[in-house]
């Protein structure tokens, strides 16, 4: 998820202080990171991507970026120990876009998978106790209920070095390693990526946006003809933003 705390996550857990971290609005996880380090004696990569609904990328960028990373460890028969999913616990309320990024998730990762899984809730120094838990217990009970059911777990990442292990020790200790879902599709499959859960879900929520944009350009164009000359700023920039979400759409053809 972007703007989750997923590179500070890394650079707790791998005592690295060179990695590229956000402290604004604006992801900074433009490419894929590989970090690796050492837990117990045992050599760990971390895998840093960039989130869906990133605020530099469309998601159709971010699939694909997934997906290039992903084929080629299928190849080399690298397979993964575990996820973290780590969510801001002081985000005030759950989105669209954050119930859309789950949606996604599932698919790229496979329900068989998801008691590989544990969602880290982040940025507890930034909400009370009551504040964090009552938080927690929603997205416990709600939105992440399903895929608990399905065997993900939940942990406080107290954005501490030690706590940041501690995560990482529950999957290196008790699962077996796996490939993706999104793997076997493309690598064992040979589907095409657009063909793949997660593939045909970025294409789903495109043609849903795009139907909602044609809807939002309509009125916009109406409130064009009724508007007077010193508002041009205002509809050139309004003209703008329609344009730059529109190039999201033509990218579904290239998956």
């Amino acid at each position: 998820m972007t703007g989750s705390g997923k590179t500070t996550f890394i650079s707790k857990v791998t005592g690295r202080d060179d990695l590229q971290i956000g402290h604004d609005l604006t992801s900074c996880t433009r490419d894929i990171q590989v970090v690796e380090t050492k837990i117990d004696g045992q050599t760990v990569r971390f895998v840093d991507t960039p989130g869906f609904s990133d605020t530099n990328l469309s998601d159709t960028e971010v699939l694909e970026m997934i997906a290039d990373y992903l084929a080629a460890a299928y190849k080399q028969e690298m397979k993964l120990s575990g996820i973290i999913y780590v969510h801001p616990i002081s985000d005030t309320r759950v989105t669209h876009h954050t119930t859309k990024n789950l949606d996604m998730f599932r698919k790229l990762t496979g329900e068989e998978n998801l008691k590989n899984v544990i969602f880290a809730t982040s940025m507890w120094d930034k909400v009370t106790e009551s504040e964090g838990a009552k938080r927690e217990h929603e997205l416990k009970s709600k939105f992440w209920k399903l895929l608990i059911a399905m065997g993900a777990k939940t942990i406080r990442h107290k954005d501490t070095a030690e706590s940041a292990l501690g995560i990482a020790r529950v999957l290196l200790q008790n699962n077996k390693p796996f490939y993706l879902q999104l793997q076997e599709e493309m690598g064992k499959d040979n589907k095409a990526l657009r063909d793949t859960a997660a593939g045909r879900e970025v294409v789903r929520e495109l043609e849903k946006m795009k139907e909602e944009h044609q809807r939002e350009i309509a009125e916009m164009e109406n409130l064009i003809k009724n508007s007077a000359k010193d508002n041009e700023n205002i509809i050139q920039a309004m003209r703008e933003h329609y344009q730059d979400r529109s190039f999201g759409y033509s990218q579904s053809d290239s998956l």
